[in-house]
């Protein structure tokens, strides 16, 4: 019976306590998990790796892998939460569930849950949001503070940074809507029928001796996930000094390129309910498009469980870019919190929107939805505030944490659940090695031969992707042959190319089309009668199997 490790998902998990729990799960399972740090946050907290595998069927190292992580931007917190769910769902039903025990049985999960647990804790203990690090960027802190505008502050003392409405009837650029007098509309060219207002960060004024003001920028201007080689430059937004001058990108750097069994990456990010996939700089027209097929079929099995859609990026210098770009990896952003969704607004109709019209009847339904769902706790009244600068203001609007980035604590859980079985969708795809058949004849006394099928049971090839066959960066498979024997023909250890899977049977669409043919390893040798004889497959990407068979 699986040990249960306590842990809950309606809240946010502060570093400390997200450390417990791995550390509890560890130490509760250390059969099937392990915990190690892939390197120091800029304050010098681990950002912690969970490698799941039952490792009485092999080393995680020996096995095809998956690479799971969250929380690379400080306030996308539900994703950290996906992470231990995902951890806690896999350890619940070992032993219990065929589908998980086949997997941590056949395959390696490399779980990384905070890997900015720097500006999360900020974002968890104080009324700010912030990108990704702490490290003041591009300016130092005492600089940032110095900058005249609005600098973003609580000044009514409710633990929260919502929004400023300031009415002026001159200049005022929002109306109040006649549908919902919560929701402010563009004022119309002409319209003179106040009242009007001004909106803007709640917070409070540096070196302004009157308008026009505008909100200063954040002293945590880094964006960890724009760290990464491919296609950076000096130019992206946030991006540092050079491609892996921040701790928490390159410990990923290099805990990846260490692991070279691994085949699917999923990144956690909110918000948004979609994957992002390859190719992010070029058209779909433009990629190996058997990659394209298989990044597009394993995103479908995520849409089952979750109804996100997948969704071509634009974005660069990324992890998911550079995973695919560089190493073949078969990588996806997934964006969770599908706020829109939840509210009956549907993505496409969002992003169409083109009238004022259009716009309210979304915000109408989104605060239908807050009233209907969320009991209204999630866009706070304008209520009256004497400013000590502006004097009379009202300070309101939706929240920016627990409702717009990351869903509320009561709706988490369900978050968590169906993106869990999505990582696990991921994990299924990848591919597996086995030895189908294992033949021996005797040609005269004490010489044999003895012939090999290895194949891939997996979704996936074993190089994973075509691009990781360009950039050489997976090594064919490897058959070997062991026993109290003398080769008289073949080699104890030999290339046999790469094993395809499944998927590679399908390129002809519906109808015949033979999967690509296994390997067949021949060799002869010398031997004693009732010797035990080894053959094992070794694959980078596909994992590893071996069989046994006596001369008789």
């Amino acid at each position: 019976m699986a040990r249960k490790v306590e842990v809950s998902f309606n809240r946010y998990y502060q570093y400390d306590e997200l450390s417990a729990y791995l550390e509890s799960v560890a130490a509760a399972h250390p059969n099937l998990a392990a915990l190690s740090s892939a390197g120091k946050s800029y304050e010098e907290r681990n950002i912690w790796v969970l490698t799941l595998t039952n490792q009485a069927t092999g080393a995680a190292e020996t096995k095809p892998a998956i690479y799971i992580d969250g929380n690379i931007h400080a306030g996308e917190v539900t994703a950290s939460m996906v992470c231990l769910y995902t951890i806690d769902y896999l350890m619940s039903n070992y032993g219990e569930d065929e589908e998980v025990t086949h997997l941590l049985d056949t395959r390696t999960f490399y779980i990384l849950p905070r890997i900015s647990p720097d500006g999360a804790e900020v974002y968890l203990t104080t009324p700010y949001m912030l990108r990704s690090s702490t490290k003041p960027y591009p300016l130092s802190l005492v600089e940032a503070q110095e900058l005249p505008g609005l600098h973003p502050t609580d000044i009514d003392g409710d633990g929260r940074i919502l929004t400023m409405r300031v009415r002026d009837d001159r200049k005022g650029e929002w109306a109040i809507s006649s549908r919902d007098n919560r929701l402010l509309i563009p004022r119309r060219p002409g319209q003179r029928q106040g009242p009007f207002y001004r909106l803007f960060t709640e917070g409070m004024l540096q070196d302004c001796a009157g308008e026009p003001f505008a909100t200063h920028r954040s002293p945590y201007g880094l964006d960890l996930n724009r760290n990464f080689p491919h296609n950076w430059d000096k130019e992206v937004p946030g991006g540092g000094d050079y491609p892996g001058s921040e701790p928490e990108p390159r410990a990923i750097l290099d805990f990846i390129i260490e692991h070279k069994n691994i085949s699917i990456l999923n990144a956690f990010h909110t918000y948004g309910g979609f994957f992002y996939r390859n190719p992010y700089q070029y058209g779909d027209d433009q990629i190996d498009q058997d990659d394209l097929r298989a990044m597009r079929e394993i995103a479908r099995e995520g849409t089952y469980v979750t109804g996100y859609a997948d969704v071509k990026s634009n974005n660069r210098a990324t992890l998911t870019e550079w995973a695919y770009e560089q190493h073949g990896i078969i990588a996806y952003t997934s964006e969770l919190w599908d706020r829109l969704g939840r509210a009956g607004v549907e993505r496409e109709a969002f992003l169409q929107t083109d009238t004022p019209e259009k716009k309210e009847a979304i915000q109408l339904k989104l605060l239908a939805w807050n009233d209907r769902e969320l009991g209204g706790r999630g866009f706070t009244n304008w209520r009256p505030f004497v400013h000590p600068q502006l004097g009379e203001v009202e300070i309101g609007g939706w929240d920016p944490k627990f409702v717009l980035q990351n869903p509320p604590p009561h709706l988490l859980e369900a978050e968590c659940h169906r993106n869990a079985l999505w990582a696990l969708r991921g994990a299924a795809a990848l591919p597996e090695v086995g030895i189908a058949e294992l033949e021996v004849e005797q040609v005269e006394q004490d010489i044999w031969k003895l012939t090999a099928v290895c194949d891939n049971g997996g979704y996936l090839p074993t190089y994973g992707t075509n691009k990781a066959k360009q950039a050489n960066a997976v090594k064919p498979d490897q058959v070997c042959i062991s026993g109290e024997i003398r080769l008289l023909s073949g080699q104890p250890e030999q290339e046999i190319g790469f094993l395809g899977g499944y998927l590679n049977g399908q390129t002809g669409g519906y109808g015949p089309n033979p999967l690509q043919p296994a390997a067949r390893v021949t060799w002869l040798f010398a031997a004693k009668p009732n010797t035990t004889v080894t053959v094992s497959i070794r694959s980078q990407r596909g994992g590893t199997a071996e069989r046994a068979i006596v001369l008789a």
